[in-house]
Parts: structure tokens; C-alpha cells; sequence
């Protein structure tokens, strides 16, 4: 399998993009949707043979893609609320209760160490270079806590108050560490991204804005600079986080709320899963949708493998064409493709080149050049009508005398009038 999605209805679905299908990993009969629908998903090993999940009830479940079980390890207890993230270092689970209580498991399902983070989480996620994890959520600002002391290490600062002086609320649903630069991205539900600098500020270095609708969740990509969001109407983007303008692109197709992504990390491949019912692979070079498996019920989690079975299929499809190439127009060499059979024989038969000599005024010869014959056809000219001055004033003079005959005939009828007038008179 490719993709292991998770459902709302508590079904684990592995989808192979191969053959664009997938398969039921657990029995759907015996699910209840109210207890066991899928709230956080991640891989328990490196080797990426083991999923960790956990559901509405607050059950952990370990499942082996190999030998294609699912056990149950423990029960989360104390605090309130849906589990809403997890970790794994070494030999020990880190869990977060919607409450804002983190415990720390070890092998054996004892809690080693539990502090509380403050009520409202929406998203508890931890770091791949360091031993911390970040949290926040709603009236919940982001912070990030050491998980050997369980100590507070960092806090963000709410960012300044509007043009009108009203404090910005804190709506946090997503956060995460970004590998290599030390710094921290979060999603907020007012369609905005920031990232945090914890060496310099407290508030955010940079913010990004995506549409008008809430962001719902992010993700990493193949490239350290960019990551992926998406919104609760079914949009994606790819942003730049250097840039403070509008995402480098977005994809369309999606139809709700896009619940999960997950990037692939060498290759620009991304999965995303949502309300819709549709698990879509995109390609992030080329901006098109690659893959899309309709799974039947509402997704709430996705992870992509590192190893992807269309990965082969490019490679083979690659070599099969070097080879192609080889066979039709000879063996590769230093100076490019050449048939070793005919070589010798071409190049005997070609003539050198040499380069033209410019010709002197001597080699100049006069050409005598000939009258037009009647026969060749002469171009079709515009004739233009010329009119000459005195036609023109002799029209002028016609018009004034016309002119002055029509004075001179209604003068007199204006005098016969009034001498009508003086006789009645």
C-alpha cells in the first residue's frame, strides 16, 4: 500500500495509486462512529511498518502493515476532550488530550511525566531535530514545551490589535516545526499563516494570508522553503515562506473541507484527503492532479510512504526509454550517440568544408538591366480625381449668386405683404 487513510467512521483504508484502489484494513461492521472515529494518526518506526492511532474514545491502537494486525496498547485517562496529537521518541507515546493534558508513556503503558498546557488545544505536534513538541489552539496561544524536564520553553505573543483597537482573537488549528531553519509555522481559523523566529521575537516574522476562509491544516514538502494549506472550502495552496504575497499556485477539484495532507519528503508528491470522500494525489512541478480514489466515507487522516509503488514505475519508464534511445541511434559516447557499424564509411564520404573567400571589386560583373516587357502585369494604382482651383471657385461664385436670388425674391415678397396691410389699413 501507498496511503493509509483514516475515516470518520473508524475504518483504516489502504489505497494503492498503482491501480488507483483500496482496501478495508479492519472490519467495518463492528465500528461505532461516536467511539471509534480516527482523530490523530502518525508512523511508530522510521522504517514506516507501524501506524499509530488513536480514537474518539481516547484508545492508542498500534497497527502492523506486515503482518496486517491491529492491538490495542492503552487508554488515555485524566483530562477531557478527543486526543488531539501524538509522538514518538524512542520507546515512549506522548499524548494530548483536548484539556491540555500531555503524558508521556513508556513500553509498558505507565505514564512517566504529565504536565498541563492550557485548556483548548486543537493541534499538539513535535520536532524531528530536538527533543520538544509545540502546542495551541483555541484562546490558546502557541508554545512549545521540553519534553525531558516538561518544562515551557518558548511562548508566542498575540500579534497587535486592529485598526479599530479590538484584540485579535487566538483561533490556532495547526502548527509545526519547519526542519532546518528553527522556526515554527501556525494556521489560525482568520485564513492567515505566521512563522515564529523563538530566537528573535515573540510575535510572528512573517504572516501569510490564504482566501477568506479558515486554514485547516498544513504540511511539508520535498523543498524546505515551502509548505502546503488548505481551507475548510476545499482549497490548496503552495506558499513560499520567504515571500509575504499570494501562493506560488493552487489546486483545485477538492469539494469541502480538506481535513489532512501529508507531503511526500524527497519527491514533489502530495496526498490530501477531506470531507469529500476523495484521497488526490498531486504533483507539485507540474500542478496537475496524478491520482484520485473515491473511498466512500468522510477522511480525516492521510500518510503517504516515502517508498510509492509510482515511483518504480517512473524509474523503469525512464530507463526503458534511455534504452530505446540507445538501440535506434547507436552506442553513447563522449561525442554523443554513434553507430559503430557505418562510422568509418560516413565520414570518408562526406567532403571538408571550407570556408567561403569574399570576392573582390575585380569579380563584380555588370548585369544589364532590362525594360519591363507589356506582358508582366503592372501593379494597380489608386487613381485619385483631381479638381482643379478654378472649378472649385467657379462652384463657389454659382453658390453666392443662388444665394443672393433667394434674398432678393423674399425682400419682395415681404414689401407686397406690407403694401397689402397699408391699403386695408
Amino acid at each position: 500500500m501507498d496511503c493509509y487513510v483514516g475515516a470518520t467512521t473508524g475504518a483504516l483504508k489502504g489505497a494503492l495509486l498503482k491501480d488507483n484502489t483500496f482496501e478495508n484494513l479492519n472490519e467495518i461492521k463492528s465500528l461505532d462512529p461516536k467511539s471509534d472515529e480516527i482523530t490523530s494518526m502518525i508512523w511508530s518506526d522510521e522504517q514506516q511498518t507501524e501506524i499509530l492511532i488513536a480514537r474518539m474514545n481516547r484508545d492508542l491502537q498500534l497497527f502492523d502493515i506486515e503482518q496486517n494486525e491491529q492491538v490495542s496498547i492503552l487508554t488515555v485517562t485524566g483530562g477531557t476532550g478527543a486526543i488531539k496529537g501524538l509522538h514518538k521518541t524512542d520507546e515512549k507515546i506522548l499524548t494530548c488530550v483536548e484539556s491540555g493534558e500531555i503524558q508521556i508513556w513508556n513500553d509498558k503503558s505507565e505514564v512517566v511525566s504529565e504536565w498541563k498546557c492550557g485548556p483548548g488545544v486543537a493541534v499538539m505536534r513535535g520536532s524531528e531535530e530536538k527533543p520538544e513538541v509545540v502546542t495551541g489552539g483555541m484562546k490558546n496561544l502557541l508554545k512549545t514545551w521540553n519534553l525531558e524536564t516538561g518544562q515551557q520553553v518558548w511562548s508566542a505573543r498575540n500579534v497587535p490589535p486592529d485598526m479599530l483597537g479590538l484584540e485579535i482573537p487566538i483561533m490556532i488549528t495547526d502548527a509545526r516545526f519547519i526542519p532546518g531553519q528553527n522556526t515554527i509555522l501556525e494556521a489560525t481559523k482568520l485564513h492567515e499563516m505566521r512563522v515564529y523566529d523563538p530566537r528573535a521575537q515573540r510575535r510572528p516574522v512573517n504572516k501569510l494570508k490564504f482566501m477568506e476562509n479558515p486554514i485547516m491544516c498544513t504540511s511539508l514538502t520535498n523543498k524546505t522553503n515551502q509548505v502546503l494549506a488548505a481551507n475548510s472550502i476545499g482549497e490548496m495552496g503552495l506558499f513560499d515562506l520567504r515571500s509575504k504575497v499570494h501562493p506560488m499556485c493552487k489546486f483545485k477539484g477538492q469539494a469541502g473541507s480538506i481535513r489532512s495532507i501529508d507531503g511526500h519528503p524527497t519527491m514533489p508528491l502530495a496526498a490530501s484527503v477531506g470531507i469529500d470522500r476523495f484521497l488526490r494525489v498531486h504533483d507539485l512541478q507540474t500542478r496537475k492532479l496524478i491520482h484520485k480514489i473515491y473511498c466512500k466515507t468522510r477522511l480525516n487522516r492521510v500518510l503517504l510512504r516515502n517508498e510509492l509503488s509510482i515511483l518504480n514505475d517512473r524509474k523503469n519508464a525512464a530507463k526503458k526509454e534511455v534504452d530505446e534511445d540507445e538501440t535506434e541511434y547507436g552506442n553513447m559516447t563522449q561525442d554523443g550517440y554513434r553507430d559503430s557499424e557505418d562510422e568509418d564509411d560516413v565520414w570518408d564520404v562526406m567532403e571538408p568544408v571550407t570556408k567561403k573567400q569574399k570576392m573582390s571589386e575585380d569579380d563584380v560583373v555588370e548585369v544589364p538591366v532590362e525594360e519591363d516587357d507589356e506582358d508582366v502585369p503592372k501593379k494597380n494604382l489608386r487613381k485619385r480625381k483631381v479638381i482643379q482651383e478654378e472649378e472649385i471657385k467657379e462652384e463657389v461664385e454659382d453658390s453666392d449668386e443662388a444665394d443672393d436670388v433667394a434674398v432678393t425674391k423674399t425682400t419682395k415678397k415681404a414689401a407686397g405683404k406690407k403694401k397689402v396691410l397699408k391699403k386695408k389699413a
